[in-house]
């Protein structure tokens, strides 16, 4: 997609004033307030100790950026927002309430981890003449599930929550209520964009909200219908349900029923087959068959074999796409499924005979390797470079038992391809080194460079050498290399950009 129509359909989707609105003031500084003030009432009451309190604690913050991802599955390529939340004013508290909330999905009866874990709960699976498979999904899930519905649930289930925190309710639930609500904005082409409704994208708490909402919603669906699903089962938004082939309509009308923004779509089985995740589902003599599914637009890419990376990440990529699909599968289908298998990696210039061993391995029960050593080994980065790596490695040049390498590539397809995102400002960012060149007193070049490291914002440390310089302190509190040479020149230095 080139820029300028990407431009475009970023800018429709940021202009649809039903789910966007422009904010006059960048809200980040006084999120960032409020977000201490929680943590530090948390830290009063003894919920957390000083090293939680510190990792919690924002200092730096700055607001979400977003950006799109296109759908090339489907008609025009739209745009699915996602936004950056890292460094955002509760990117942490979120995340430490995510924590919190994982306890609650460990016992659900709906729940699948992984396609290999959906296939082993509908095996065997009887499929009567009158009933039907299907999937129900929602639409653009994080914006729909409304912020009220999401805290009602999870103060109806504090008495399952309370049991991994020592939070007060109403602490717990104000700290949530300021992770979903209060921080719905981002900032897109310099200018900052609130959403107004929905669970706010990109923020660590949202997928696992929505998966408690979702879950809520089945056991509540469940118990309303007159003729509930004889198997349903999901992943986050997507449910997997066999039904009688006259209760679909029906069911999909209860599912929209429950609020007017939470939206299902259907997708019944046809020719007796029904894509679900990256599994085919077929009903082949009113039993279940799984096999792999690779949507139209799937490239059949890997690592190159040829390509400048160690053999063993190479050779893992191969065998991790030869257990998946092989796995999944059932094995009525491994023999057309081996020759897409040979002929995918062929096309990305594997040795026929490494990827007959390979297959070969698989049904042999082979491990594989493992890519990280384990122990308490420090890593240490090192550029790959192909043949003296290897080497490298496995000398004698750095203490092998207490250091491993972890070798890193200087070409990635961050380089190849634009990023998206707004770039954050250089005096906004932090945790960065920075150099401040003297440019004289103006009679004559002075020509030395002052190099210093901040955690704080870059402003703000350079806002404090001004402030320094200006007001001739010298003091050991104060004294850098730099305000005495200030002082020297009596004149205050022009701070280039860094």
């Amino acid at each position: 997609m080139d820029k300028p129509e990407y431009d475009q359909k970023m800018q429709m989707l940021v202009n649809d004033i039903s789910t966007y609105r422009v904010l006059k003031r960048d809200p980040t500084n006084k999120l960032q307030e409020r977000n201490n003030e929680i943590v530090q009432k948390m830290f009063n009451i003894g919920s957390i100790d000083l090293k939680e309190k510190n990792f919690l604690t924002c200092k730096n913050a700055n607001p979400p950026r977003i950006y799109g991802l296109p759908k090339i599955h489907k008609d025009d390529i739209p745009l699915r927002p996602i936004c950056s939340s890292i460094d955002a004013p509760s990117y942490n508290l979120c995340k430490y309430v995510v924590q919190i909330f994982k306890n609650l999905n460990t016992s659900s009866k709906y729940n699948f981890k992984h396609s290999s874990a959906f296939k082993d709960k509908i095996k065997g699976t009887y499929i009567y003449d009158h009933e039907s498979v299907g999937s129900f999904g929602v639409v653009s899930l994080f914006p729909s599930i409304p912020v009220d519905v999401a805290i009602e649930i999870i103060s109806s289930r504090w008495n399952d929550i309370k049991e991994h925190t020592s939070l007060t309710k109403e602490i717990f639930l104000n700290m949530v209520k300021f992770c979903i609500k209060d921080n719905r904005y981002f900032k897109y082409n310099n200018k900052i964009y609130e959403q107004r409704t929905g669970m706010p994208m990109g923020s660590p708490a949202s997928p696992v909200l929505a998966d408690i909402v979702m879950e809520e919603l089945l056991m509540k669906f469940e118990t309303d219908a007159k003729n509930k699903p004889r198997l349903s089962t999901k992943y986050v938004d997507d449910i997997f349900a066999v039904v009688k082939t006259t209760e679909i309509e029906s069911m999909l009308k209860l599912l929209n029923g429950y609020h007017s923004t939470i939206k299902f779509t259907v997708q019944v089985e046809k020719d007796v087959e029904l894509p679900y995740l990256d599994t085919l589902i077929i009903n082949k003599n009113n039993r279940f068959w799984i096999d792999w599914y690779m949507k139209r637009t799937s490239s059949g890419r890997l690592i190159n074999y040829n390509s400048k990376q160690e053999i063993k990440i190479i050779r893992n990529s191969a065998k991790n796409f030869i257990s998946r699909f092989l796995t999944i599968s059932e094995k009525i289908f491994h023999k057309k499924n081996i020759a897409i298998i040979k002929s995918t990696l062929e096309q990305n210039e594997f040795p026929r005979e490494l990827i007959n061993k390979l297959i070969h391995n698989f049904y042999a029960g082979a491990k594989n390797e493992n890519l990280c050593e384990k122990g308490n080994k420090l890593y240490k980065p090192v550029s790959y470079i192909p043949g003296l790596a290897e080497r490298m490695k496995i000398s004698n040049l750095f203490d092998r038992e207490k250091y491993t390498i972890a070798f890193t590539y200087n070409n990635s397809l961050r380089q190849v391809f634009n990023n998206m995102k707004d770039p954050i400002p250089k005096l906004e960012k932090s945790n960065l080194m920075y150099e401040i060149p003297c440019n004289g007193d103006g009679s004559h070049v002075c020509g030395k460079v002052y190099v210093g490291t901040t955690k704080q914002k870059l402003k703000t440390r350079v806002s404090g050498h001004r402030s320094i310089i200006k007001l001739r302190n010298n003091s050991s509190d104060n004294k850098t290399a730099l305000s005495p040479h200030c002082a020297g020149h009596w004149t205050l230095p022009r701070f280039r950009k860094c």
